[in-house]
This record gives structure tokens, C-alpha cells and sequence, in this order.
């Protein structure tokens, strides 16, 4: 064997060694990979959504040397969208932005596959935004960039937006294939955990629907026992004082047949907001029915309670309420008062019934009065 004959065997012997380490590094890689997305698997079991976007963009911008990996909210045709979350800007959440700006994640969107764009200079989907910077004298560092959808629920979707910088290699079909696998690996636990948020969301709305009065926004009746029920067993532990004001408006049936029921409607509206100005953090103002009003103020006395009982009388006679075309009424209110503990006072409907009395007295009284 000559000289040329041993240098090429040398020269042969080291492409094979680099092949076989070129191979086990892409093995390594592989299975390094392949870690990642069971480790994922593993993590995002109970998560929030908010804590799965987070972490599913920062394991990505790791593992791919990443400069930018977000997640933007949005719907196919829609114009903006709202970033959820953003690796390099971890306090940044609920950001809305123009996608118009952003032509790979509206292709992503409407295709619903992953979009690849190799590098921004030469790609037509920038063309329009190229010759802005250019006009603007705007730099842009970045050089790579994938979007990739998925399903949120119904006709709700998500984009991964990954972005590499000009100091870094390009994107390549890998790279995407290796991004799409751990965005479909976390699409699974998003989905739970938006459904469960949406179904806590939905019930907490019923819940308050359920409780709250729909003209006024006041605390409704059913809800209003439920409180009183509550404050009065405080009482019982704690022994302090709790006072309930039951409010009637003053010829108010006047007020529907003069300017009618939607005017109506406003005064009561204006009234709702008026009381719970008046009140403390700790008192609660409900709409009992019709044009009676119920305030309830825990750790109040009898004479505590009559006195702001007339200065809530005070400002109610006061008080302009404003009519369609810049007109305005004044009205006033009867209050009964009554306290708790008091003798042979037991229940919830003790109280009404003792308030209630107090509010015919008044009435009877001539209106416009308080009585205990």
C-alpha cells in the first residue's frame, strides 16, 4: 500500500468518526428531546392555563436557543389578538396587540398548520412590513420565526410565536417538527385547564346572577336572608349589635304614571347607587322589592341605626334625580328601623316583620319619616 493509498484510508477514517459523532449527537439530542416532552407530561397535570403557556415558552426557548417565544390568543379573521404570555417578557400577560404586524400568525391561524419562515428578508409574507421599516428606518434583529396553532376550544385558537435573532442558525423543518411536538404534547392539558377555568368563570357569573338584583345590581332578596342569617349568628357568638333599615319610596307609583316605568326604572337605578354610597365596606344594600330598599349594618345600635337612618332620609329628599331632556324630580322615603338582639326576636323574619312595623308607623305618620 503507497502513501496516496494510507492518506486516503486516514481521510475516510475521519469522515466515519465525525459521521459517528455527528449521529450520536443527533441521537443525544434526540433522546434529550424526547425527555423533554415526557418531563412536560409529567409537570402540566393541575397547572392553570397561564402556567402551562409559561412554561411550555420557556422550555421551548431553551431547548431551541430561542430570542422571543410567546403565546397570542386569537381567532382566525380577527384583527388583533391578546398575548397570553411571553418568555421574554415573564410579567407581560393580556396584551392586545395588532396582528396585522404579525403576517405569520394570521397564515398560521387561517391554514391551522405550522408556518415556517426561514428568515425574514426574503420571505413575500414580509414584504409589506419590510418596506414600512425601511421607510421608518426600523431595525429588525430577528431572522427566524415559526408560528404554530392549536385549539383552544369551539372557534377559539392559539400561536406559539418563536423567534430567533440574525446572531443565530435559521429555523429548519427539524426545529418545527420538534416545536410542534411539544406544543401537541401541552394542547391536552390547555384544553382541560381552559375548560375548567371557563366553567369555574361561568358558575361564579350564575352564582352572582343568582344573588344579585338585575335592575339595581343590589343584593337581592334570597341573597339578603341568606346575610341577614349569617350577621344575626354573629351576633349570637360576638354579642354586638346588628341594625336593618327597610326603605319605601313615597308615592312612587305617582313617579310610573307620570313619567313611566322606564323612568321609573332610572330613579330606583339612581337611588341604588345613592344608598350604596352611603354605606360602609361592611354594610349591604339590597333591593327588597318593588320601591323597598333593605340596608343591613352589623355592629349598629338602636340609636346609631335612627341616625343613619336620617341622614340617609336627608340625602334622599336632597337629591335630584335626573329625567330624560334635563329634567328632575325629587322624591322622599319612609324608614323603618329595628335592631337585634331584642325581646322575643328569634329569626330573620323576626327582624323583617319588626322592621316592617316600624315602616308602616312611619308611613302612617304622615311619610317622609323615621320610626323604630
Amino acid at each position: 500500500m503507497n502513501d496516496h493509498d494510507g492518506n486516503e484510508i486516514q481521510v475516510l477514517r475521519a469522515a466515519l468518526r465525525k459521521a459517528e459523532a455527528e449521529l450520536q449527537r443527533a441521537r443525544e439530542e434526540d433522546e434529550s428531546r424526547k425527555h423533554l416532552v415526557d418531563i412536560l407530561h409529567e409537570v402540566m397535570g393541575n397547572l392553570p392555563t397561564e402556567e402551562i403557556f409559561h412554561l411550555l415558552a420557556r422550555r421551548l426557548a431553551r431547548a431551541l436557543n430561542l430570542s422571543h417565544a410567546s403565546v397570542i390568543l386569537a381567532n382566525p379573521g380577527s384583527a388583533t389578538g391578546v398575548v397570553a404570555t411571553a418568555f421574554e417578557q415573564p410579567h407581560l400577560h393580556d396584551l392586545e396587540i395588532e396582528l396585522d404586524k404579525y403576517p405569520e400568525v394570521i397564515s398560521a391561524l387561517h391554514g391551522r398548520i405550522p408556518v415556517l419562515i426561514p428568515d425574514l428578508k426574503y420571505t413575500p409574507l414580509y414584504a409589506g412590513l419590510r418596506e414600512k421599516w425601511a421607510k421608518d428606518g426600523t431595525q429588525v434583529n430577528i431572522r427566524s420565526v415559526m408560528a404554530l396553532p392549536f385549539p383552544l376550544d369551539g372557534d377559539n385558537w392559539g400561536v406559539f410565536l418563536l423567534r430567533r435573532t440574525e446572531e443565530t442558525p435559521k429555523f429548519d423543518a427539524a426545529d418545527v417538527e420538534f416545536a410542534s411536538t411539544v406544543v401537541r404534547s401541552g394542547v391536552a392539558a390547555i384544553q382541560r385547564a381552559h375548560a375548567i377555568e371557563t366553567t369555574r368563570a361561568d358558575n361564579h357569573r350564575l352564582e352572582a346572577l343568582a344573588q344579585t338584583d338585575p335592575l339595581t345590581q343590589l343584593v337581592n332578596r334570597r341573597a339578603l336572608t341568606v346575610r341577614l342569617i349569617t350577621e344575626m349568628e354573629r351576633v349570637r357568638r360576638y354579642n354586638a349589635p346588628l341594625a336593618m333599615l327597610l326603605l319605601d319610596l313615597d308615592h312612587f307609583k305617582l313617579v310610573n304614571d307620570t313619567y313611566g316605568h322606564l323612568t321609573g326604572d332610572d330613579v330606583l337605578c339612581g337611588l341604588a347607587m345613592l344608598l350604596q354610597r352611603a354605606v360602609r365596606t361592611v354594610d349591604t344594600v339590597a333591593r327588597y322589592g318593588g320601591e323597598e330598599f333593605v340596608i343591613v349594618l352589623p355592629e349598629t345600635g338602636k340609636q346609631g341605626a335612627i341616625a343613619f337612618a336620617e341622614r340617609i332620609r336627608d340625602k334622599i329628599g336632597a337629591h335630584a334625580f335626573q329625567l330624560p331632556g334635563g329634567r328632575e324630580i325629587h322624591i322622599t322615603a319612609s324608614i323603618g328601623v329595628a335592631t337585634f338582639p331584642a325581646q322575643g326576636m328569634d329569626s330573620a323574619e323576626d327582624l323583617f316583620r319588626a322592621a316592617d312595623a316600624a315602616l308602616y308607623r312611619a308611613k302612617g305618620s304622615g311619610r317622609n319619616l323615621v320610626c323604630s
